[in-house]
């Protein structure tokens, strides 16, 4: 009996091992999925490069879910709540993402995401009614300080317009804050790999729509060879792969515990953007950044948020 229960302990153990290291690797790739955005925007108009990106997701989504026999059929009516959680955060957030970048830099960006589970921390508490103690007040306070600092700082030598692009980067994080609270009433109902491929499959239709207009008032691609590395790149491994490898990480890591990842993905942007992109992010910036991160980790301390 004895020997049964160790053996259930090292399975555990190598199971958390395991979802630690998919949870980290899903930060780096999308982190990695900041960089890449910005080296083709100007290639790929945003809304091509935001359906492609979704469309090349779904299809690795389909297959996953072809391969380990996950139902995907569904009926009309229990489908419009997964698309409007799709057109919110899948659609708009990669058109916001992809706007943003043309604007502000790689760096700003990521950082402007991570206020997400202080918004979250704080939605919850205005509609949730879930509770807040001092330091965690006191973290969405600096979360909101070092954001919007963040969003006016625009003294960016090598970006035009940095304020608008923040702006936009922000916005998305208030989307997905959005996205976090409807989803914790509707994604339950099925299995993930389900809903996500239902989430993605809205929301790319949306983007796709989206990318025809654009395709009409003469936003072209430039089809380069880095151009169609990237798209790949960013469709097939930063979304498909990505969101598989965060959800299976959930399964075998607590949700308080997965938060703490999403500091990595700012970390990633930081250490890519300086050798490939030859951004130089400014004193202000990383201090202003440092104040959301304080206030995230703070406003993130009990909750658990993701």
């Amino acid at each position: 009996m004895a020997r049964l229960s160790t053996m259930r302990e090292a399975k555990a153990k190598r199971g958390a091992v395991v979802g630690h290291v998919l949870l980290a690797t899903t930060a780096v790739l999308w982190g990695s999925s900041y960089i890449s955005t910005r080296l083709i925007v100007g290639e790929v108009p945003p809304l091509l490069l935001g359906f492609l990106r979704g469309l090349l997701a779904v299809l690795v989504l389909g297959l996953m879910a072809r391969w380990s026999g996950v139902p995907l059929r569904m009926r009309w009516y229990d489908w419009l709540p997964l698309a409007g959680l799709g057109a919110l955060g899948v659609g708009y957030f990669y058109l916001g993402l992809n706007l943003a970048l043309q604007w502000t830099t790689a760096v700003t960006a990521s950082l402007l995401s991570l206020p997400y589970p202080a918004l979250t921390a704080l939605a919850a508490w205005l509609f949730l009614r879930e509770p807040l103690d001092f330091l965690q007040v006191a973290g969405i306070a600096l979360a909101g300080a070092g954001a919007t600092w963040l969003t006016l700082e625009s003294a960016q030598d090598t970006v035009g317009g940095a304020w608008l692009g923040n702006l936009l980067a922000l916005s998305i994080t208030v989307a997905w804050t959005v996205y976090t609270l409807l989803g914790r009433r509707i994604l339950p109902r099925w299995s993930p790999l389900a809903a996500t491929f239902h989430v993605m499959l809205a929301g790319t239709l949306l983007l796709g729509l989206g990318a025809g207009l654009e395709y009409l008032s003469g936003a072209h691609p430039v089809w380069t060879g880095r151009a169609i590395l990237l798209t790949l790149y960013l469709g097939i491994v930063c979304t498909g792969i990505g969101y598989a490898f965060w959800n299976s990480g959930l399964r075998l890591v607590p949700a308080a515990a997965a938060s703490a990842y999403m500091y990595l993905q700012p970390v990633t942007v930081l250490v890519l953007a300086i050798p490939v992109l030859g951004e130089r992010p400014s004193l202000t910036t990383l201090v202003a950044g440092a104040l959301v991160l304080t206030g995230t980790a703070l406003a993130a301390r009990r909750s658990g948020q993701d």
